[in-house]
């Protein structure tokens, strides 16, 4: 469930007020407003309420107001990390045909000893990963816009150098520098395509998440406050937008 409250009376819209129409819509005041609703709102601030209850566990909430990346909020701390790594590709060459992005590719550690491994969003069934040795894994992945990759669980949480080499990232990262924020390698073109290394918990018990948090708004453009549920699983989830005018 995600809801606004605003601390200064607005006026809520069941039709775009924007729209040339032939009798301009009307609206009633409100103080609070819930996803699809727009709202305008000349002055005062907004507060976001948000109540998720999610079938595999949370891995990271992202908040936007349209385009932009407000906050990423994680049920997790920073002590609560352990000996799982995750490494998570995503992207598409351009929209259209012939958009895929090639991902196979191996990892190594050095220093350290990889106990498993466990792939999410490997879509197709002759595409797997493989751990070749105590040390090592192989695998073969695509994606075309959407996201896939796998979790590492290491024998010493914070030792060694993991290597990645796939056709677009090549890289190799100190275990002690990976943690609770992405180490991201951006190739982006035309469209996102990146890599990125991140720490989980090794047991992620948090289903549920609830939280308020402050927006800003901004007065040059309308306010599309909407959030982004990511899964453990590989299960992603957008609300529908919140909008915000200050004008109409």
């Amino acid at each position: 469930d995600v809801q606004a409250q605003f601390d200064a009376p607005g006026t809520l819209y069941y039709d775009n007020p924007a729209l040339d129409y032939p009798t301009p819509p009307e609206g009633i005041e409100t103080r609070e407003a819930m996803m699809g609703d727009i709202v305008h709102l000349p002055e005062g601030g907004a507060q976001l309420n948000v109540d998720i209850q999610a079938a595999a566990p949370v891995e990271r909430v992202d908040i936007f107001n349209g385009r932009d990346l407000i906050e990423t909020i994680r049920p997790y701390t920073q002590e609560d990390l352990g000996g799982r790594i995750r490494v998570h590709w995503e992207g598409a060459e351009y929209r259209g045909r012939f958009r895929q992005v090639i991902w196979d590719g191996t990892a190594h550690v050095q220093d350290n000893e990889i106990v498993r491994a466990e792939a999410f969003n490997f879509f197709n069934p002759e595409k797997v990963l493989e751990q070749t040795s105590s040390t090592a894994l192989k695998w073969m992945s695509l994606t075309t816009g959407n996201f896939g990759g796998f979790d590492m669980w290491v024998k010493d949480a914070w030792g060694g150098t993991l290597k990645i080499e796939t056709p677009l990232v090549q890289c190799g990262v100190p275990l002690e520098e990976i943690g609770l924020e992405d180490e991201m390698f951006d190739k982006s073109g035309l469209l996102p395509r990146f890599l990125k290394i991140f720490r989980l918990p090794d047991e992620n018990p948090h289903r549920k998440v609830s939280f308020q948090r402050k927006i800003d708004l901004r007065d040059d453009r309308d306010n599309a406050i909407y959030i982004r549920l990511t899964q453990e699983d590989g299960t992603r989830a957008w609300t529908s937008p919140i909008y915000v005018c200050r004008t109409i």
